[in-house]
């Protein structure tokens, strides 16, 4: 379906198209127009293990000259509302539609948010949260109320409400997109270097024992996955065997990658938190959900001082996006390595050099939940 462009002033503007992404990696190509459907984004799921953008009714995004966002909004039942899409398109989230719940899912590595349609109710960071209005879908588009974009994404974006519109302000922060992206000239500073703690218990490879009290049978691995769970109490420090986990952990490497998964015994799939949550509940470490929520468990550790086992928090680089919101998390192995699922540079669960000036200028923190 076409979209009907957005008029503005033709002196002092120029207007650019954004291209349409996921927050993992570009599509050269948009993907062709789409009638409506009954998945409020306009496509129905598919097998891909990469959830692509999807296009879908609505007026173009549009960029100003000062590099602001324009999201025309939409007027519902006296009612204000935004598309999802064109949050999901501006912040390069990626998305996916569960048709039998009628829930469309966002977020950056991991679904952050659930949107359950004609519904107030809705799920962020793995916690409930009520809506002043409910999320509705027409014509086949999700459409979001105004009025809760802040408790939604305040985090994720710098906006304002203007005559109509929603104006999404750019972050003024130069981003790499890509892992082999080349490196700026101040993007390879030595404050922002990763470093090894001499003193790691664990810094001499090992074969490691197998997990304890963990059958390597599948039936058993139902017993690791757990649902999010905010007020669930971890253990700090937790003494278990890192190297073993980490070899535990390389079994499933080529795993492929897949948004918003469920427990891998079911999908046979990870997305990143769903990884993380995996590994260390083969060692009775129960993390939640989504890797924002582990983001704020453990103790905090410098970049300078990484152990084997220490969980690495990044953030998901986006024109519009915030540069201080977790959007990925990897396990550390050493030697400037990290495990972790993501669908870049290979699709799924891989090892990643961290001494490249994508991972340096990403970082938001690293926690350390065993020794």
């Amino acid at each position: 379906m076409m979209w009907n462009k957005l008029k503005i002033p033709a002196i002092g503007s120029v207007i650019v198209m954004l291209a349409i992404s996921t927050a993992c990696g570009k599509d050269n190509a948009s993907p062709p127009s789409v009638a409506p459907s009954q998945s409020p984004t306009g496509l129905t799921n598919s097998n891909n293990s990469v959830t692509k953008s999807m296009s879908q009714a609505g007026k173009d995004i549009i960029s100003l000259a000062n590099d602001d966002a324009i999201l025309p909004m939409k007027q519902i039942g006296n009612v204000n509302y935004v598309s999802a899409q064109d949050v999901i398109k501006t912040l390069k989230f990626q998305s996916e539609w569960e048709d039998s719940e009628s829930k469309l899912m966002i977020g950056d590595n991991d679904a952050n948010f659930e949107l359950i349609m004609n519904s107030n109710k809705a799920m962020k960071d793995g916690t409930d949260i009520q809506l002043s209005q409910p999320v509705v879908k027409e014509g086949g588009t999700a459409y979001v109320p105004v009025s809760d974009l802040a408790d939604l994404f305040q985090d994720d974006m710098s906006y304002e409400v203007r005559q109509g519109d929603v104006i999404v302000h750019a972050s003024p922060i130069a981003i790499i997109e890509h892992e082999d992206d080349p490196a700026g000239a101040n993007d390879n500073s030595p404050e922002l270097n990763f470093g090894d703690d001499p003193t790691d218990p664990f810094k001499e490879d090992g074969a490691g024992a197998n997990p304890a009290g963990v059958p390597s049978r599948t039936h058993h691995d139902l017993q690791v996955w757990s649902p999010s769970n905010p007020n669930e109490d971890m253990p700090v420090l937790k003494n278990i065997d890192i190297n073993a986990m980490i070899n535990k952990g390389k079994n499933y490497m080529g795993v492929k990658y897949k948004f918003g998964t469920g427990p891998y015994p079911k999908t046979g799939r990870f997305d990143c938190s769903t990884f993380t949550q995996y590994i260390y509940g083969k060692y009775n470490i129960k993390l939640p959900r989504v890797a924002r929520q582990q983001g704020a468990k453990g103790n905090l550790v410098s970049r300078k001082s990484l152990r084997k086992g220490d969980l690495l928090f990044f953030y998901v680089p986006g024109r519009f996006k915030s540069n201080k919101t977790v959007g990925h998390v990897g396990i550390y192995i050493g030697n400037m390595k990290m495990l972790h699922a993501s669908p870049e540079p290979k699709n799924g669960v891989q090892i990643s050099s961290i001494d490249k000036a994508y991972w340096k200028k990403t970082f938001l923190k690293a926690k350390r939940i065993a020794d």
